[in-house]
């Protein structure tokens, strides 16, 4: 299947690529939805006229950060090449319990794992060009590694992607949503709604 899927981008890339991206859930995302509701519960009463600003100021930086990350997902789909693994040095970074993705080759297991997190560096080459990565998680084993063309130097793994990703002989991406992604999306969509009705709730007691 890789060999097979050594063509020259561009690629197609689906919506359903995008589409992942724009409801996937995002833990650090959600971390700061949360400072937004324990900030203008603290100053509502003292400073009601501040907390709309609050509410808009998180809005958009949830939403300039997830739209550069779809931007991302979709440029590196649409210009990637299968870069060849060269070495893979691997550091521990101490105890978590967390939702993590490994990658085998193409596919992804997405499960929450309690226990040694570790780093790995990964060095890759893409045609002349060389260039590394760092994969958070479990150890890097034989995951693909995607190279942007443009930008060599510039690669994600295809465990960093919130879809299950397949390149077939004709340059197509199939992209399919992995178990439990839903459950995941529906929490999204209920933060930014919490956040939208939050700040229409403060405008009203302006």
């Amino acid at each position: 299947m890789l060999q097979s899927a050594r063509i020259a981008p561009p690629h197609r890339v689906p919506p359903t690529a995008a589409l992942a991206g724009a409801i996937v859930w995002n833990r650090r995302e959600a971390y700061w939805f949360l400072i937004a509701v324990i900030v203008p519960a603290a100053c509502w009463s003292r400073y009601p006229e501040l907390v709309p600003y609050m509410f808009v100021i998180v809005l958009l930086g949830a939403l300039g950060f997830r739209c550069r990350r779809i931007a991302q997902w979709v440029s590196m789909l649409r210009w990637g090449v299968i870069a060849d693994v060269e070495t893979v040095d691997t550091a521990l970074r101490g105890d978590r319990n967390l939702r993590l993705a490994h990658a085998a080759g193409w596919n992804v297991q997405r499960r929450w794992y309690t226990g040694v997190v570790t780093e790995s560096a990964v060095r890759y080459r893409a045609g002349e060009a060389r260039g590394h990565l760092f994969v958070r998680g479990l150890p890097f084993t034989t995951g693909v590694v995607l190279a942007h063309s443009k930008q060599p130097s510039s690669a994600m793994a295809i465990s960093d992607f919130p879809c299950d990703l397949q390149l077939d002989g004709r340059g197509r991406w199939a992209a399919s949503f992995p178990q439990g992604f839903w459950r995941q999306a529906l929490a999204t969509v209920a933060l930014y709604s919490y956040a939208i009705a939050g700040l229409l709730v403060s405008l009203g007691y302006r």
